[in-house]
C-alpha cells in the first residue's frame, strides 16, 4: 500500500530539505502532499523559490498520512510555531504512534508543540540549545521510536532516504540512492 506524507509548508521554509525529501519520497513510490500553512497555494522559500502547495492545511485529514515531515528554515520553523491546526495535526499523528520527521530548524517546532519531550534528537547546531532536552546528539539523523530528526540542508539527502527506507522499505531506498548516485 502507498504511504502518504504531509509536508507542510510556511514561509520561509528551507528549500533545499523541502524538496529533497519531497523529490526522495516520491521516487520510492510514496504519495507526498504538500499543504500550505498561508492563506493562499503560493509558498515562498528563504530563498526566494516559490512552491505551490496542492492544498490547504486546514483541509487535511489526519486518518489519511502515515507521517509528517517538517523541512527547517528559522522562518518556517516560527510558522509551524504559530500553527495551532499543525500542532493538532502532528498531536494526533503522535497519538497513531505514525512518523513524525523534523530537520534542521524544525525540531525546535516540535519542542514548542509538545512533542519532542525527552526522546533523543539532532536539529541545526546552535537550536539544541534553545531546547530543553539534554538528548541531544549530532549525528546526521537520529531515530527515536516514531520521531526522526537530522541537522540540515547538507544531511537533506540522507535524511530523506531514510525517511525512504522507512516508509518504502530498505530495497527500494537502496535503488532510488544508487539512482541518485549516493551509494
Amino acid at each position: 500500500m502507498t504511504k502518504r506524507i504531509l509536508v507542510p509548508l510556511g514561509n520561509g521554509f528551507e528549500e533545499l530539505e523541502a524538496i529533497s525529501v519531497i523529490d526522495v519520497l516520491r521516487r520510492t513510490g510514496c504519495e507526498v502532499v504538500i499543504t500550505s500553512l498561508n492563506e493562499n497555494l503560493e509558498v515562498i522559500s528563504q530563498g526566494k523559490v516559490k512552491i505551490v502547495a496542492q492544498t490547504f492545511l486546514s483541509q487535511i485529514q489526519v486518518e489519511d498520512f502515515d507521517g509528517v515531515v517538517l523541512p527547517g528554515g528559522w522562518e518556517g520553523t516560527q510558522n509551524f510555531i504559530a500553527s495551532s491546526q499543525l500542532s493538532q495535526i502532528i498531536h494526533e499523528l503522535k497519538n497513531q504512534n505514525k512518523i513524525i520527521a523534523a530537520i534542521c530548524a524544525a525540531p525546535f517546532a516540535l519542542f514548542k508543540m509538545g512533542i519532542l519531550g525527552e526522546k533523543n534528537f539532532t536539529c541545526y547546531p546552535g537550536i539544541e540549545k534553545m531546547i530543553d532536552n539534554p538528548n541531544y546528539t549530532q549525528r546526521n539523523v537520529v531515530v527515536d521510536g516514531n520521531l526522526i530528526t537530522s541537522r540540515g540542508p547538507a544531511t537533506a539527502l540522507e535524511f530523506a532516504l531514510h525517511l525512504g527506507e522507512v516508509f518504502a522499505g530498505k530495497e527500494k531506498a537502496k535503488e532510488v540512492g544508487e539512482g541518485m548516485l549516493k551509494f
